[in-house]
């Protein structure tokens, strides 16, 4: 998965601003290597306490005729993560452990696995 140069959608931020050179995603969903701690990320969230952390960028690559998403973080989906307009540049904020299942027309295209991932720290 090239990821060193994808743009995320938000300004001059870049997939190697997050992600460790050694960052995996294996067909399961398991996310191994590293992912940068980020400061300052303000385009993340206008909560200031979201706008540090590690951070995860992904593309999803079947999107023609794609209506709407959910994002299910740990087995739940938070309304704001409901029904959603489907877009297909995504940023998570993952802790240790965490899971993301990213749904797309009610169809689970993939679940992110993050308990094996290094949290590099500040």
């Amino acid at each position: 998965m090239p990821v060193g140069e994808a743009r995320v959608g938000l300004g001059d931020w870049k997939g190697n601003d997050f992600l460790g050179d050694d960052i995996k995603v294996e067909d399961n969903g398991k996310v191994t290597g590293s992912l940068k701690y980020v400061e300052n990320f303000k385009e993340f969230s206008s909560n200031v306490e979201e706008q540090e952390g590690n951070y995860f960028p992904f593309s999803l690559t079947d999107t023609a005729g794609k209506s709407q998403m959910t994002i299910k973080k740990n087995g739940s989906a938070e309304p704001d993560k409901t029904d959603i307009e489907f877009d297909p540049q995504i940023i998570l904020r993952v802790t240790k452990g965490d899971k993301f299942e990213i749904i797309v027309d009610d169809e689970s295209v993939i679940t992110f696995d993050f308990a094996e991932t290094i949290m590099q720290t500040q």
